[in-house]
């Protein structure tokens, strides 16, 4: 049986018997799971020959995050096996890296962060391997922070976006279809036209699904009836080409 059969058979028998909480696990994490069992069971690495028990779990657990190279050998020579040179580690690392269901290379726009954060505790005497797993964890939560940044500046971008829109729109500034904050129906502005679009309740995937009127002003109770229509980009086009004629309503 080929090696790629066998590690699918673990994983599925890995979840076959899975605590229900595990189950929440991505199936590409219990993959690289099986692997590692797999990897263990095997009892060594048959292409890396310096490669078994805690140095291989030492270098899958280096090439997650950033580290200084030299120490890392240092520290895997400390283990048992023949001695390694800085070539067998780097390649190591890349080959684990790239691996199908491997770490990948960590985010370069971390790197100065978490090598300071290395300097910082092998300046206090921390062991290595301990680094490593403190490394691992910094890593992972400084992840989590960059991506709560980057969604806070989506929505504050957003936000603005919006706020630019509505104020094209009170304006009277031509403008696509804009929400408004207390309005269920859009609005938009053509040609110095003000229109409303209100969604319908279709009986049926062919009947129109929105109405198009044209209002004096946004809180108009009652609009001018422009036309019915099946999708949005069907009411949207309609009023590109009513609001630039002179009878319009």
């Amino acid at each position: 049986m080929a090696e790629d059969e066998r590690i699918s058979d673990i994983a599925r028998l890995l979840w076959r018997h899975a605590h229900p909480s595990l189950k929440k696990t991505e199936w590409l994490q219990m993959e690289k799971l099986a692997k590692e069992v797999f990897s263990i069971a095997a009892g060594r690495n048959v292409l890396w020959s310096k490669w078994d028990g805690d140095r291989e779990k030492l270098a899958r657990q280096a090439a997650a995050i950033w580290f200084p190279i030299n120490d890392l050998v240092e520290g895997l020579n400390a283990l048992p096996g023949p001695k390694l040179t800085k070539v067998d580690v780097e390649q190591r690392i890349r080959d684990i890296r790239e691996e199908r269901y491997g770490p990948g290379y960590p985010n370069p726009e971390v790197e100065a962060e978490a090598l300071a954060v290395y300097a910082e505790e092998k300046a206090k005497g921390t062991e290595f391997v301990a680094i490593l797993g403190h490394l691992e964890e910094w890593y992972w939560g400084e992840e989590e922070r960059r991506n709560q940044k980057a969604m806070k500046e989506y929505q504050e971008q957003q936000a603005e976006k919006r706020r630019i829109a509505e104020a094209r729109l009170r304006n009277g500034a031509d403008c696509n279809w804009t929400p408004l904050d207390g309005m269920t129906d859009l609005h938009c502005c053509k040609n110095g036209r003000l229109y409303r679009l209100r969604a319908l309740k279709p009986d049926n995937k062919h009947a129109p699904a929105f109405e198009v009127q044209r209002v004096d002003r946004l809180d108009a109770k009652k609009g001018r009836y422009v036309g019915s229509y099946r999708t949005r980009g069907d009411a949207t086009k309609a009023v590109a080409n009513i609001a630039w004629r002179e009878d319009d309503l």
